[in-house]
């Protein structure tokens, strides 16, 4: 072969190799669901399947699996089968980029449901943003998810949201004014955390004292004394799993502090509720409203009841999963597979009604003026206050 053959073929060769690198990188943004080849419709699922995490993971993930069932004995999508492909979270970014990785460059998902924690849904919105895959989760409430990506989406209310209204709350119905704060350093936390120290001293409170716990720590004695030191009317408790949010209650009474407790969602879980009745007692809680009278989440829980034998313990988050396999259903069957025709379609939507009320989304992915329960726990009960409405 003479050197200009060589050549030419080498040139060949290279062209070959750049077109299937290109086409490998390529975005999630394919034909319609009806021009596409036979098969399942796959997706990616990501949530804190081990460790403490998996006290809201797995729950959710049992959420998502009775729609999967629904979904796929009732025709499937554009009568085409889901398939979901699980991945293990643990609530840490190191493990969620990992997940995110294999689902986009290995199975190829044109979607993930999740991340659970804001940890997971923050690490791996820059790869799925990049590679036009859409996020959906139905729990992440960190403020900073706002600005995420134009593929991100959260069906859960921002933190900006219910941090302020956690201050609000301890401000002008508990009559706090010196308030302190015990948080996990976890980025849904820390959202909460800083929303509601701003706003707590913008009404005009003090926040006598701001303590922060590493995940697995399971002593706080020096972070209590401090607190107790201080003479706070309130103390918000911000765990990111219920039970170092138990053991801080705990460690609380056992050292004498006689302050008010207010807290988070993550804490008025039905069955830690009500193995804890005595620890948790006069607690007061914020977590987004749902209207048990809804259809929709009626016929949600009975089927939940009957697959799983228990009541659902973070109700709203699964709710919310629940919700948005059905959403996708809808989109994909309207406007096919292409990631950029259903991120318009979810930006489009205007009271889309769902197993927990009604949802509309923000340009930048965000549901628009969920409501809020207050809850407390008295007499061993999980009883609402009162319903605040954006």
């Amino acid at each position: 072969m003479t050197k200009g053959a060589k050549l030419f073929w080498g040139l060949v060769i290279l062209a070959v190799i750049i077109v299937v690198a290109a086409v490998s990188r390529a975005p999630r943004s394919g034909p319609s669901v009806k021009e596409l080849p036979e098969g399942p419709i796959k997706i990616g699922f990501v949530a804190p399947l081990t460790g403490d995490g998996a006290a809201y993971g797995i729950p959710i993930q049992r959420a998502a699996e009775l729609a999967l069932a629904d979904i796929n004995q009732n025709g499937g999508i554009g009568k085409r089968q889901l398939e979901v492909v699980w991945e293990d979270g643990k609530c840490d970014p190191k493990d969620a980029t990992a997940a995110a990785q294999k689902l986009i460059n290995i199975d190829r998902v044109s979607a993930i449901f999740g991340g659970v924690c804001s940890s997971e849904t923050l690490a791996m919105a820059p790869l799925a943003e990049a590679a036009k895959v859409l996020v959906v989760s139905p729990s992440s409430t960190s403020p900073d998810l706002t600005a995420a990506g134009e593929f991100i989406f959260r069906t859960a209310p921002s933190d900006a949201a219910a941090g302020a209204i956690a201050a609000k709350y301890a401000y002008d119905k508990m009559g706090s004014r010196k308030a302190a704060v015990i948080s996990e350093t976890k980025d849904y936390t820390q959202g909460l955390r800083q929303v509601f120290t701003a706003k707590f001293k913008e009404l005009g409170g003090e926040v006598v004292a701001d303590e922060t716990f590493n995940t697995g720590d399971t002593d706080f004695r020096t972070q209590i004394l401090k607190i107790k030191n201080a003479t706070p009317d309130v103390i918000y408790l911000l765990p990111q799993t219920p039970t170092p949010g138990v053991l801080l209650l705990q460690q609380l009474t056992s050292n004498g502090v006689e302050a008010k407790r207010l807290t988070a969602e993550v804490l008025l879980v039905r069955s830690v509720v009500d193995e804890n009745k005595a620890q948790m007692e006069g607690l007061i809680g914020i977590e987004q409203y749902f209207d048990e009278q809804n259809e929709l989440w009626q016929g949600f829980i009975a089927a939940y009841k009957t697959r799983y034998s228990e009541d659902p313990p973070f109700p709203s988050y699964q709710a919310n999963t629940y919700s948005q396999f059905y959403l996708l259903k809808e989109a994909v069957e309207k406007v096919g597979l292409n990631t950029e025709k259903i991120r318009d379609y979810f930006l489009g939507l205007k009271d889309w009604k769902h197993t927990l009320g009604t949802i509309t989304f923000d340009s930048n992915g965000d549901p628009v003026g969920l409501p809020y329960s207050i809850k407390t726990i008295a007499e061993g009960e999980l009883q609402e206050l009162e319903v605040f409405r954006p």
